[in-house]
């Protein structure tokens, strides 16, 4: 087996992030991998940085995973960030765990699904001097504006057909608290059988812990019930605690792992005494 770095960039990253390896006798590629980094501050400010490893094949190689985790880490180790080195795996991927586990690797992240039975039973309150504003964002203006903002929280670059896929479902609202000052915060719901869909969730840095987010998540069970569904649904990364947190705050309950994110948490400290 060799391994190599690819010829051009892959997925927008530079040749040095990316491995493949290949059967020397054969040509044929027997998996890869293109390292992703995310410096995002807003989103993860205990670990800003994080270095997510992108793997393909199965099973990955020994030695493509070992030269993988090596360059994260250099790529961690370099930033002098708090960051978090991770991938991801099926919940029942335990060869994958197994794997990872020698270098460090802990099974202790994940995409979670989090679910209420309604009705809600959380008494919760519009916070003083909000208002609340509903539309079906079919404005290309305020379009614009929700891209702008989900780019910026996300470091994505998602564009109008992109949203579009989530506008035209069954039943998509945007519920708004707005202040006097501006957006306090803003959701956007849909229908999925007899589920709401709570697809986004996003409060204003300046109004968090002051209720908008509850206040929101009520507002949503409202919508949902009205609709005779029976219950309301989310899909959230364990590593958001403070989403998870208020979700549980007015009774969402952890259903089901849809995914796992394995990692190890690098911390500066650690390179400068050489733990790395």
């Amino acid at each position: 087996m060799m391994l190599k770095h690819s010829r051009e960039p892959v997925a927008g990253q530079p040749v040095e992030n990316t491995f493949l390896a290949v059967d020397e006798r054969t040509g044929s590629q027997l998996g890869a991998c293109t390292i992703f980094c995310d410096d995002n501050p807003a989103l993860y400010p205990a670990r800003p940085l994080q270095v997510r490893l992108q793997l393909e094949g199965s099973p990955i190689p020994d030695a493509l995973l070992g030269a993988a985790v090596a360059r994260g880490r250099e790529i961690c180790n370099a930033s002098g960030k708090f960051c978090r080195l991770y991938t991801r795996c099926d919940p029942d991927d335990t060869d994958m765990l197994d794997s990872l586990a020698p270098m460090g690797f802990k099974d202790n992240d994940g995409l979670v699904q989090l679910e209420l039975r309604l009705p809600l039973e959380y008494d919760y309150r519009l916070p003083a001097g909000c208002v609340v504003v509903k539309d079906d964002l079919s404005d290309p203006v305020e379009q614009k504006f929700f891209l702008e903002r989900y780019n910026a929280l996300y470091n994505t670059d998602h564009d109008f057909d992109w949203l579009h896929s989530y506008i035209d479902r069954d039943g998509f609202t945007r519920i708004l608290t707005v202040s006097p000052t501006g957006m306090a915060g803003e959701i956007l719901i849909w229908r999925e059988s007899y589920s709401g869909i709570i697809g986004y969730i996003q409060t204003s840095k300046r109004w968090r812990r002051m209720g908008v987010g509850t206040c929101m998540l009520g507002l949503a069970c409202e919508e949902f019930e009205r609709a005779r569904l029976f219950c309301a649904q989310a899909n959230v990364r364990a590593r958001i605690p403070h989403v998870l947190k208020m979700m549980e705050k007015v009774g969402f309950k952890q259903t089901q792992l849809l995914m796992r994110y394995p990692g190890v948490d690098i911390n500066p400290a650690d390179v400068e005494r050489g733990d790395q």
